[in-house]
């Protein structure tokens, strides 16, 4: 059974080495439990991502009862993270949490990592995600079955010169000039987590109006 309602997803992904296929990443998790006495989350992860830690964070009306950045406790049983909350939460609770983790991808097991190629101008070095209906869990801790929609934010930290493209609304572009900059995405209409992607690439933006 399904005993939490996804609401929300804060996606912050960075230090991407394309020699090592692999990433740092940080998601921020909003639920709401759907039954009394909610003690654990469980959660979608795949099991190539190593979970440094588990933070709770303080979910609106509740900052009383809320130690923020306190450490919970985890497991990761396959491709599963199960987050033990440090006192059950009611009917209707909302809880939030943070995981930090390191993300370790195999080429094509959704995210594809091109170099650029020597000869082939078309073949530039670049990252993008294809979550297909079940794969965005290998990237990011989520809930992958389609039927809980949710919002989320994606905020990836790219070298200079890297576009980066994702769903919904562009929010900010921070840095930039010959350094890493910032760039934030806000999907503002709930969805299905499948859907969730991310493009890093040297891209070019066209403008044109029609009539």
């Amino acid at each position: 059974s399904h005993d939490y309602d996804l609401i929300h997803q804060r996606i912050e992904v960075r230090n991407f080495d394309w020699n090592a296929t692999a990433f740092d990443g940080k998601v921020t998790t909003t639920i709401v439990s759907l039954r009394p006495g909610l003690d654990s989350i469980v959660m979608d992860m795949g099991r190539r991502l190593a979970v440094r830690r588990v933070v709770e964070e303080c979910a609106p009306r509740k900052r009383s009862r809320c130690a923020p950045k306190a450490a919970l406790r985890f497991a990761r049983p396959g491709d599963t993270l199960i987050v033990r909350l440090p006192r059950p939460a009611g009917f209707r609770d909302t809880v939030r949490y943070t995981v930090d983790y390191r993300g370790k991808i195999a080429h094509g097991r959704v995210l594809y990592f091109f170099k650029a190629e020597p000869g082939r101008p078309d073949r530039s070095q670049q990252i993008y995600s294809g979550g297909g209906t079940d794969g965005n869990p290998n990237w990011i801790p989520t809930y992958g079955p389609p039927h809980d929609k949710t919002t989320w934010e994606l905020i990836a930290t790219v070298p200079a010169g890297y576009t980066v493209v994702s769903n919904g609304r562009l929010v900010s572009d921070v840095g930039g000039r010959g350094r890493p900059h910032t760039v934030h995405w806000r999907q503002e209409r709930a969805a299905s987590t499948y859907l969730i992607s991310m493009v890093i690439a040297p891209l070019t933006k066209v403008s044109d109006r029609w009539r």
